[in-house]
């Protein structure tokens, strides 16, 4: 499945912020972006020299291109730059019913501003009621709830829970938290001085809780990082995680979770650039880089063959691949929208990305349990004539998954389907620690597409494999 997320904001030449930051976040979360700039600005990772906001004109023309064509649900947005940007984005949420999260962003991490004076003013205003998530830091938030927040520690958090709980109500209309509509909304305010060792995130959401709604807070605590310089875009990365987050499914309150913890993760490695500002490290780690090289090699090998067509199950085709000592899917990259057939060719309908793939990960997590050295794996279309000529004209091992035959009981309490299928093999032919077969087919059953899996240790070990297959052809 592709999820869509569309971000609205500034251009940053370092790509440490702005539009480029929210396009590497989102992309690093499984999710394509969209994107439409609300202005230039001329900066480094330390330095503000200004910036040019685009035309009324320009931004309506982007958004239109964009939201007239594409199913987008779910957008973030950075940097309003003046008045008319800010009317024309809330005309577009309006007229299009989009989930906004806004990073509230008026003045940049260099401490100049990125907005026209008192625009604040107008996005509290106008905006406010039309977001789902804000995510303001300690200074925006003590603008926006008239709170001082910024010269205190907060050991108690109670001033903090205050001001959020401020900032909540002017997201609704009226400024009713007693007449929520139908939509949870949150305020995340962002690295509050609990004492000189920890700072804190304070997340309040109004939550449904069966019909009625309740705020509901929820601290983040994090041990202060001491750090020479200005590091730059840091909002920009954990809202648009949290988009992306909820692009994907996750509830409101999950997202702002899984963006947490997405963001700590990146925390820890910055980009030391040389006029000694830093940004945070969205490029992807080599041992990452070897897996997506690797699913490379095999899709490039059956792109070019056109009898590979042959081999596309009508749910399409998917090259997984593994991290080498994975435990969950997000450390699994596979094909984004799958492979399907174009012009009699096999062909791609995405990029290759960690975390994008559901089923074909969940088998290489449970075949790593019995034998750690699979990590690749391909679906490909169930010919009865083919498993015939596989068994009889190679030396690849075979075997067959009768799914009528797993009880029932354990499908739904004990193990998985894949695993179950793993350990009754193992039962079976008494090879304790030695893995399953190069292939694993079944004939289907009601709502289940019959299917070859095949499974491999590396790029190499499966193209050999589809070789022999490809042969049988």
């Amino acid at each position: 499945m592709v999820f869509f997320c569309l971000t609205i904001a500034g251009a940053d030449p370092t790509s440490g912020a702005g539009i480029q930051a929210d396009i590497r976040t989102f992309d690093r979360c499984g999710v394509h972006p969209f994107s439409v700039i609300t202005a230039l600005t001329y900066q480094t990772a330390k330095e503000f020299h200004g910036f040019s906001a685009v035309s009324e004109q320009e931004l309506k023309r982007q958004l239109d291109s964009i939201l007239n064509t594409y199913p987008i649900e779910y957008v973030k947005i950075g940097m309003i730059p003046n008045i008319q940007c800010l009317n024309v984005i809330v005309d577009y949420i309006k007229k299009f019913n989009l989930k906004a999260i806004l990073d509230p962003v008026t003045v940049s991490s260099a401490g100049k501003r990125l907005s026209s004076e008192n625009l604040e003013i107008e996005i509290e205003s106008q905006l406010f009621p039309h977001i789902i998530i804000l995510t303001p830091n300690i200074f925006e938030a003590e603008v926006f709830s008239g709170k001082h927040l910024t010269k205190n520690n907060l050991e108690n958090s109670e001033i903090l829970k205050e001001a959020a709980k401020l900032i909540l109500k002017k997201m609704y209309v009226p400024n009713d938290l007693n007449d929520p509509g139908n939509q949870e909304k949150a305020v995340i305010i962002k690295s509050g001085k609990l004492n000189k060792n920890k700072v804190v995130d304070l997340v309040l959401i109004n939550k449904k809780m069966n019909s009625n709604y309740e705020l509901k807070f929820k601290l983040f605590e994090k041990e202060k990082v001491s750090l020479k310089g200005n590091i730059h875009g840091t909002g920009c990365v954990f809202s648009s995680a949290i988009a992306a987050f909820l692009v994907k499914k996750n509830s409101l309150e999950n997202a702002v979770s899984l963006a947490e913890e997405f963001f700590n993760e990146k925390f820890q490695h910055f980009i030391e650039l040389p006029d000694r500002g830093k940004i945070i490290d969205l490029t992807i780690p080599e041992d990452k880089l070897n897996v997506i090289n690797q699913i490379k090699d095999i899709y490039n090998y059956i792109s070019n063959i056109k009898e590979v067509s042959q081999l596309i199950p009508e749910v399409r085709m998917n090259i997984s691949g593994s991290l080498p000592n994975a435990t969950s899917k997000d450390e699994i990259a596979g094909i984004e929208g799958r492979i399907t057939i174009i012009n009699g060719y096999p062909k791609a309908s995405g990029d290759i990305k960690f975390g994008v793939s559901d089923h074909t990960a969940r088998l290489i997590l449970t075949a790593k349990q019995f034998d750690e050295s699979i990590n690749y794996i391909m679906n490909l279309k169930y010919k009865p004539n083919l498993i015939e000529k596989i068994q009889e004209k190679t030396d690849l091992k075979s075997y067959e998954f009768i799914r009528e035959s797993q009880p029932y009981d354990i499908k739904k309490k004990e193990y998985s389907t894949m695993q179950w299928l793993i350990k009754e093999y193992i039962n079976k032919t008494g090879e304790v620690g030695k893995w399953i077969p190069d292939i694993i087919w079944d004939k289907g059953s009601m709502g289940k597409e019959p299917m070859i899996r095949l499974f491999g240790k590396n790029s190499k070990d499966m193209i050999i494999k589809l070789q022999k297959i490809i042969n049988l052809i």
